[in-house]
């Protein structure tokens, strides 16, 4: 299936706000909206957005029909997602997806949206946006790098998007090397739940990236591991370590780093760690599924959509 690319968003547009994982908090959802509001667009809450049903933002029903009307909405061009926690994998069998192919929209958001970003992608070859929450980190006063990339991110034609810039001093090179393929990842956690089921997509010959927040050394030993079972380490062309964030953050990405060298040595893939991307900022806004050039040397590095 060819890939679906949406169109880059403009002043006066309008963009849809959805909650489909925990409960939205009315104040960090109001910074959110006025931040776009000041870049010039426009806004629709979906209907179940203060909706709160235990940790969720309302039950199955009300969060999937608020997302599937938002997409059906021929004057959105845009949808960005309020917050994660947890929720957006219960809706994924309630997800419109012939609407998402018929009226191809934006689709930004992170950490739980890991699940619908790569739903929809196996389901619609649509190309979505990894990038800050609206009532998250956008609503908590984004730092100038993130904002930037976000904003060319959604504004701008993908064709030759640098998502590396200035960033080449920070990262780590764990092994060099090139690499070309669709950027394919997210939240390591929830991915892995995703691994067995009809809504994990192909990751072969991809460009693999990864981050996760609060979790221990050994739950990223068992995630890692799960991986390799599935055979996901044998067949991608490349791999990015984003943030590990969080509780014994430094132990986490070390451990991170160790074992996907060892699962990732009898093809010596390019692999990368420290890239700014995740849970903490600052947070680069990634397209998911585009296709990417990915290289790595010990003095550069780059990544590119082509």
């Amino acid at each position: 299936m060819k890939h679906l690319i949406p169109k880059p968003l403009k002043k006066g547009d309008l963009i849809g706000v959805a909650a489909v994982s925990g409960p939205v908090n009315n104040s960090n959802l109001e910074k959110g909206i006025e931040f776009f509001q000041k870049l010039g667009f426009k806004t629709k809450l979906g209907a179940n957005i203060y909706n709160q049903f235990e940790y969720l933002a309302g039950s199955d029903r009300e969060r999937s029909d608020g997302l599937n009307n938002l997409i059906s909405d021929p004057d959105i061009r845009g949808i960005f997602f309020a917050r994660g926690g947890y929720g957006s994998m219960r809706i994924l069998p309630r997800i419109d997806y012939e609407a998402v192919k018929t009226q191809p929209k934006i689709l930004m958001g992170m950490s739980d949206l890991t699940a619908v970003s790569m739903a929809v992608y196996r389901h619609c070859s649509l190309v979505t946006f990894a990038g800050p929450m609206l009532a998250g980190q956008i609503s908590e006063v984004l730092d100038r790098d993130s904002e930037d990339f976000m904003i060319r991110a959604l504004t701008e034609p993908l064709e030759c998007f640098d998502m590396m810039g200035k960033f080449i001093s920070e990262l780590k090179i764990l092994r060099t090397g090139t690499a070309k393929g669709c950027l394919l990842g997210g939240c390591l956690s929830v991915l892995v739940s995703l691994l067995g089921t009809p809504y994990c997509p192909d990751f072969t010959d991809s460009v693999l990236f990864l981050e996760d927040v609060n979790e221990p050394a050994y739950k990223i030993d068992r995630m890692l591991t799960q991986m390799k079972l599935a055979g996901i380490f044998g067949s991608i062309q490349g791999l990015i370590l984003g943030h590990f964030s969080g509780n014994e953050s430094d132990v986490s990405r070390s451990v991170a780093e160790r074992i996907v060298m060892e699962y990732t040595e009898p093809r010596q893939i390019p692999v990368i760690s420290n890239y700014p991307h995740g849970h903490a900022l600052p947070n680069i806004t990634l397209p998911v599924g585009a296709l990417v050039e990915f290289e790595a040397s010990w003095n550069h590095a780059t990544l590119r959509c082509v």
